[in-house]
């Protein structure tokens, strides 16, 4: 007897089967391309990103490099070795010193202004109601064992208005003289003025 067996439908099924598999896997490869390029361009600007912030970084870093540069070798430089020397080869403490020009004024001069110089010098402003008492002032800081030198570069006349009592209008009086000196300190014994000026500190106490 014979069986006769038809198996066409069951082909057409499994190439259908396969059909899907091999669609699956290339939606699935099309897809983690896609995916890849997706993150291939974010990983491009980040990169880019990078790029542009080192190049920044090392344009200024070049600039700070040739500021240095420039002030190493400008005067600048110098200028500031040259403070710096002196602040630490000039430890003088100003209050002696300025109690001790204070103590050589005569009873009407009065000190308007008192500045250290770059160069060490101190430069003093004076008022004095008569020029021989600037004078006076000039021989008394020479003859100073305290003070190296000392000389006085200007003296100007400047007037002074004074209201009389139950008068209206102001009436000039007598012109005071402001002097401009210039002194050289001696080191070594503004040192003393400092040790003694702590000595009376102590006592005091």
């Amino acid at each position: 007897m014979l069986v006769d067996i038809n198996l066409l439908p069951q082909n057409e099924k499994r190439s259908r089967q396969w059909l899907y598999v091999v669609t699956g896997i290339i939606s699935l490869g099309i897809l983690a391309l896609i995916i890849l390029f997706i993150l291939a361009g974010n990983l491009g600007k980040d990169v880019d990103a990078l790029t542009a912030q080192l190049q920044s970084e090392k344009q200024l870093r070049a600039e700070k490099e040739q500021s240095i540069s420039d002030f190493e070798s400008s005067d600048a430089w110098v200028q500031l070795e040259e403070a710096v020397s002196w602040v630490e080869d000039y430890p003088i403490d100003t209050v002696p010193v300025l109690d001790h020009l204070v103590e050589l004024l005569p009873e009407r001069g009065f000190l308007k202004d008192f500045t250290y110089a770059e160069d060490g010098s101190i430069q003093l402003s004076i008022q004095f109601d008569t020029s021989s008492e600037a004078a006076y002032y000039l021989t008394h800081l020479k003859d100073s064992k305290y003070i190296q030198d000392a000389t006085l570069s200007s003296l100007a006349t400047e007037s002074v208005m004074e209201n009389e009592q139950g008068a209206v209008n102001t009436e000039p009086v007598l012109p005071r003289y402001i002097g401009q000196y210039e002194v050289i300190l001696n080191r070594d014994s503004i040192k003393k003025i400092e040790a003694e000026s702590d000595e009376r500190g102590g006592d005091s106490e």
